[in-house]
């Protein structure tokens, strides 16, 4: 049976701005031999009536040497909104 482990974090992009986030699990990744991947979720704006989609403009992933690090993945979004959007990344790894 396959375990599934969550962790979430809250960012920010700046309004008509485009920008790359980068995600890892960190010192326990099981990685290469693990699925991880990153969700992103708005928050609610009630300052707001309507917004804009964010974008995933690039999606991009390596392996970085250095202890503890593993596996990164690098989303790069894009925010056409006049205001700054705050968001969840919901990062999930399935091993």
């Amino acid at each position: 049976m396959a375990n599934i482990d969550h962790k979430q974090g809250t960012y920010t992009i700046a309004a008509n701005s485009s920008q790359p986030f980068t995600f890892w699990w960190g010192r326990d990744s099981k990685a290469p031999n693990e699925f991880f991947d990153v969700s992103i979720a708005p928050h609610l704006d009630t300052k707001h009536a309507s917004m804009e989609p964010l974008h995933e403009t690039d999606r991009a992933v390596y392996w970085d040497h250095r202890g503890g690090v593993g596996v990164v993945l690098i989303l790069t979004l894009k925010n056409s909104n006049n205001f700054p959007v705050t968001f969840e990344a919901n990062h999930v790894r399935i091993y």
